[in-house]
């Protein structure tokens, strides 16, 4: 396994687990408060969005 397919697969998992941590969260927002939950799943798409974007940006530059 070359270096940019170990730092790939470290960036997938560390993607996995953040999704998994925001998850959490926002079942535990969402059994507290739903104006809370509504504004941590806005936060939580804008993350995913700049995610996404990142890792767009790193595949053009392979």
């Amino acid at each position: 396994m070359n270096r940019n397919a170990k730092n790939l697969a470290k960036g997938a998992a560390l993607g996995m687990m953040a999704g998994a941590a925001v998850g959490a969260a926002g079942m535990y927002v969402a059994e507290q408060n739903p104006k809370q939950l509504k504004k941590a799943v806005k936060k939580a798409a804008h993350t995913a969005e700049k995610a996404v974007m990142g890792v767009e940006k790193l595949m053009q530059n392979m």
